[in-house]
């Protein structure tokens, strides 16, 4: 089969990669260095959040004043992916079942694979380069982007068009959250949820994704998922 016209958008954490305790920390230390908190934010669902938006949830539920958010808010960010790049080698990220062989059969394919991801992208690339997924990615839509998810999906199509030429309409947005799925609604790109974050197969069918697979170890049921789309 032809694969080109075929466009795949990976979601990271949870859909690719498990495991980034660092990214975590760089949060923290980001906070109390600009904003002096110390407050935990483990407690917060941030699953399928980009970073802007989980450092403003975490501002505001500390009730920091709105213009001294804003005052230190690009700083907060910079510093935070300061802190990943530097303290990246003591992370123990690692890709999810099935993941690297899925992306090295998608590139052997030739189908043009991209990013749709809350992560800062410098975090973002770090985070893969050292879960060994480097080299599968070149552009994408990023928290660095915007704090709205669908603006994400809006960036990394336009990148893919301008950068790469892409000109087909079988794009697929891969995620492990309903806000993965939600985010490819206004575009009406087809969606294949995976169980493999916080969220059960379960749950994800309830979100309105096109499919839903348990994992991504099932090779040929992924590939049978975008040769059936037209």
């Amino acid at each position: 089969m032809d694969y080109n016209g075929i466009l795949t958008l990976f979601d990271i954490d949870g859909t690719l990669v498990r495991g980034a305790r660092c990214h975590y920390q760089a949060f923290v230390h980001a906070v109390n260095r600009y904003y002096g908190m110390k407050e935990d934010i483990s407690g917060i669902n941030y699953a399928g959040k980009t970073d802007p938006q989980i450092l403003m949830e975490v501002l505001k539920m500390g009730q920091v004043p709105e213009e001294t958010i804003q005052e230190n808010f690009q700083d907060c960010l910079n510093y935070m992916t300061q802190y990943y790049i530097a303290n990246v080698h003591l992370e123990n990220v690692q890709a999810l079942g099935g993941v690297t062989n899925l992306l090295k059969e998608l590139k052997n394919e030739n189908i043009l694979m991209g990013l749709t991801t809350g992560n800062l992208e410098q975090i973002a690339y770090a985070k893969l380069g050292k879960a060994g997924l480097e080299g599968f990615f070149s552009f994408g839509g990023f928290g660095s982007d915007s704090p709205r998810r669908p603006c994400l999906v809006e960036k990394a199509l336009e990148r893919a068009r301008k950068l790469h030429g892409y000109r087909g309409d079988q794009v697929f947005i891969i995620g492990d959250t309903p806000r993965d799925v939600e985010a490819a609604k206004p575009f009406n790109l087809k969606t294949i949820a995976v169980a493999t974050g916080r969220y059960s197969s379960q749950e994800l069918e309830k979100t309105g994704a096109d499919f839903v697979l348990d994992n991504l170890q099932d090779m040929d049921g992924f590939f049978e998922i975008i040769k059936k789309v037209k």
